[in-house]
């Protein structure tokens, strides 16, 4: 099939161009020709690009091969260049040739011409792909010289080849104190024998490796390199170096490891803050319960003998005593909730549901509470637990009612993406805007003489509520009646 070919003639002869262009037809080509005169003419026709070569007269009144190749060059374009003519002497085509020029050929022998040209357009298409070769192997080597990350390559026996900047300004070791020596020349003796064992039969089985190593510095300190270890192989499949490519993470693993530590000093802080609440909330049982009985006996015993003041502070006492009899007991309850351990099972919400309703059946009568119950899912959770977490927040609904208006108390369960959703709402007094975390144990937004309490049954909620890895929080507007409690179980274990 015919090849088109664009082609720019530096010729002053009509009738040579002629023959030139029948030339290349009859070599099987379709030209799209253009024939110049003067520098200026050829300058511009080069600025517009798209040849595929360039042919010229060594002779021209204003013009020349010597002029002609040298506004080529000028150009920055790498196209071939043929001379065309039969009146020079061989030492001057000698001349252009070493300047640039790719041929030359007699007018009165065109048949070369073809095949000389579809030489150099294979050799300068070569050298095209040379050079663009080149630029990029330019560009990567700028790019792993000027990389923030340290890189070292070894030939197939460990024996380091070559190490970027980086690698040296981590290491402390200068390029030619690393090349021809192994990596161990910054191991650090923390790595185990089997974990680089490990290493070495994975890349020479050609994967990649990852890891950490502590590594050590030409001057005796210690510094942790995050690294990715990979075969390189070449063109016949077969591996012929490894690169090693590393990332300093000192910092951040210091700062792992205090983060560590002062997790693991918190665990066990609070631990131990725990079990202090469970022993305390314990052993205060007793004596509180000697103090509330006797109280209770010297009100019976002396009531007809004491004025209504004493009888007034008798019944302070007794008060009191009631007050942190169930503060006790809400921080024990607290306590087993932070300190459970029991596993997980499959249970039936609905069912878990059902026990905290029975339980809460004295209460549900006194206050004419009318509750609904929608369908509920069965989850992984702790039944006990579940139990309480529904028990409280019922139990909250009915106590914060709104006096003379009976409890409606609305209970329902909605499927998302890896999760259940569940609602408690209610239609009572609602909770004021409040930066507050009503969350937070002993928190309470209303005093004693208002609604009684400790302010530990929501900090129960969230305990239990974290302890099953999901979330709860309150949805109530203010000026609108009631508020709603949601809380989140995961769908899965």
């Amino acid at each position: 099939m015919p090849k088109s070919l664009r082609v720019l003639l530096v010729e002053d002869s009509v009738d040579d161009a002629e023959l030139v262009e029948l030339e290349l037809i009859h070599g099987g080509l379709i030209p799209d020709m253009v024939r110049v005169e003067t520098a200026a003419e050829m300058r511009a026709c080069l600025s517009q690009g798209g040849w595929d070569v360039v042919l010229s007269d060594y002779h021209l009144p204003a013009f020349g091969a010597e002029a002609a190749l040298e506004t080529l060059q000028a150009s920055g374009l790498d196209l071939p260049f043929i001379i065309l003519s039969g009146m020079v002497r061989a030492e001057e085509a000698v001349k252009l040739m070493k300047r640039g020029a790719c041929d030359f050929l007699d007018k009165a022998a065109l048949a070369r011409l073809v095949p000389a040209i579809e030489r150099e357009m294979r050799d300068a298409a070569d050298r095209a792909q040379r050079r663009e070769a080149e630029a990029r192997v330019r560009v990567l080597s700028m790019a792993v010289e000027q990389s923030p990350v340290a890189v070292m390559i070894t030939d197939t026996h460990g024996v380091i080849t070559y190490v970027n900047p980086c690698f040296c300004a981590n290491s402390g070791y200068e390029a030619h104190e690393a090349v021809g020596r192994t990596p161990d020349i910054v191991k650090g003796g923390e790595t185990s024998p089997e974990e680089y064992r490990t290493l070495w039969q994975t890349i020479t089985s050609g994967h990649v490796w990852r890891g950490m190593f502590h590594n050590r510095r030409k001057d005796g300190s210690y510094y942790w390199d995050e690294a990715s270890i990979s075969p390189v192989r070449d063109l016949s499949g077969n591996i012929s170096h490894f690169v090693g490519i590393t990332l300093d993470v000192t910092e951040r693993q210091i700062k792992d490891q205090e983060l560590h530590k002062a997790i693991e000093h918190l665990t066990e802080a609070n631990s131990e803050l725990e079990r202090f609440a469970y022993v305390a909330s314990h052993d205060l049982q007793e004596p509180l319960r000697t103090l509330t009985s006797f109280t209770q006996l010297l009100d019976r015993r002396f009531h007809d003998r004491m004025d209504p003041e004493a009888d007034e502070y008798m019944a302070f006492i007794v008060d009191a005593a009631k007050r942190m009899h169930r503060l006790i007991n809400d921080l024990l309850t607290y306590s087993r909730v932070t300190n459970a351990d029991r596993g997980f099972s499959r249970v039936s919400m609905a069912n878990t549901c059902d026990v905290a309703l029975r339980n809460l059946k004295c209460s549900i009568e006194e206050a004419g509470a009318v509750i609904t119950v929608g369908e509920l899912p069965e989850v992984v959770a702790d039944e006990v637990q579940l139990m309480q977490l529904f028990q409280n927040l019922v139990g909250n609904a009915i106590k914060f009612r709104r006096p003379g208006v009976p409890p409606e108390i609305a209970i329902s369960a909605q499927r998302r993406t890896g999760e259940w959703m569940v609602s408690v709402q209610d239609n009572g007094i609602g909770i004021s805007t409040t930066d507050q975390d009503i969350f937070e144990i002993f928190r309470r937004l209303h005093t004693h003489a208002e609604y009684p309490g400790t302010g530990v049954g929501l900090a129960v909620c969230k305990c239990i509520i974290q302890h099953h890895h999901g979330r709860i929080w309150v949805e109530s507007k203010p000026g609108e009646a009631g508020c709603t409690f949601l809380f989140t179980l995961p769908d899965s274990p």
